[in-house]
């Protein structure tokens, strides 16, 4: 059986693994990601790396292709933008294929969230499957799979969903630079503005620093925090639905840090979704949330890297 590396390439860590054409991580390892100098060297320490695990092996134990998520826009073997490694138009596939002497497929980090969860997060019967994943932490990322293939988009940009416009009941400013995109209310960040808005309002004192106080207090009944979660479900159902009605998918998969809410959030979800969809639509598809953590943009770029050799 075939091996691959799969690797997610963050800010902070750059994590690599190996994984087999079945999907199981044979072998996993961090390096830290050296953002200096513009992220000059991240590349070479990559391959240094990769090289330096290679050594150890033998046979079939040695990977063949490698799959990298990047936190950017990818238009071919280029990651156009890259503000956490400082990266403009740095042309990374061509580099590691060049350096590694094997296929490279690169892939926004989000994507490879979604195809990872797709291929082993769910069903293994939707592993070619089509989905719509979001993630609703810091800011609102996402992915579409269709058929089992993560959508880039002509530019690298397509499943941006935390960039949906809101019609929201205020207006703030998103970090891409326009106003009231989803990510503005239905990230952690957002819901957790919305909650103390709501409360201040009230005449309330009290100011939460997270999304998972005020979970706390919507599992105690707190009407205000209800309010702000269900304000929050309101804007998220109404993007997700128009993203659900263009590509039909088998599932609709939630992850980030909101997403450890389970059902609170969940629930409530399903049902605003289930009102806002077309009905031929309607309770066709699966919404769940994310299983796989941190292993999931793994997971995805190694499926990707997987494609190239099959």
């Amino acid at each position: 059986m075939k091996r691959v590396f799969g690797i997610d390439l963050g800010g902070t860590t750059v994590k690599f693994s190996i994984v087999d054409e079945a999907g199981q991580v044979l072998d996993q390892w961090a390096i830290p990601t050296n953002v200096e100098e513009n992220g000059i060297n991240i590349a070479s320490d990559m391959v240094a790396s990769m090289k330096e695990k290679m050594a150890g092996l033998t046979g079939d134990d040695v990977p063949v292709a490698i799959g990298v998520g990047v936190p950017g826009p990818i238009v071919g073997d280029m990651v156009e933008r890259a503000v956490n490694l400082g990266w403009s138009n740095m042309p990374l596939g061509r580099v590691l294929k060049t350096e590694m002497d094997m296929p490279v497929a690169l892939l926004n980090d989000a994507n490879a969230a979604a195809l990872g969860e797709v291929w082993m997060g769910g069903d293994p019967n939707n592993a070619t499957g089509t989905a719509v994943f979001v993630t609703l932490g810091t800011g609102v990322g996402g992915g579409i799979v269709i058929q089992g293939q993560v959508i880039n988009g002509e530019h690298g940009c397509a499943g941006e969903l935390g960039h949906n416009p809101v019609d929201a009941h205020d207006v703030r400013v998103c970090g891409c630079g326009k106003t009231n995109c989803l990510e503005c209310y239905a990230s952690a960040t957002g819901f957790v503005k919305t909650a103390n808005q709501l409360f201040a309002k009230a005449g309330s004192a009290h100011i939460f620093t997270s999304g998972k106080e005020v979970f706390d207090e919507i599992a105690a009944g707190e009407p205000l925090a209800i309010e702000a979660r269900d304000i929050t479900v309101e804007y998220l159902a109404s993007s997700l639905a128009a993203v659900v009605n263009t590509v039909d998918p088998q599932e609709v998969i939630v992850g980030g840090g909101l997403s450890h809410a389970g059902d609170l959030l969940l629930g409530p979800l399903a049902d605003r979704l289930r009102d806002y969809v077309f009905p031929a639509v309607r309770d066709r598809y699966v919404l769940r949330r994310a299983v796989l953590g941190n292993n999931a943009g793994i997971l995805g770029a190694a499926y990707q890297a997987i494609r190239l050799i099959s």
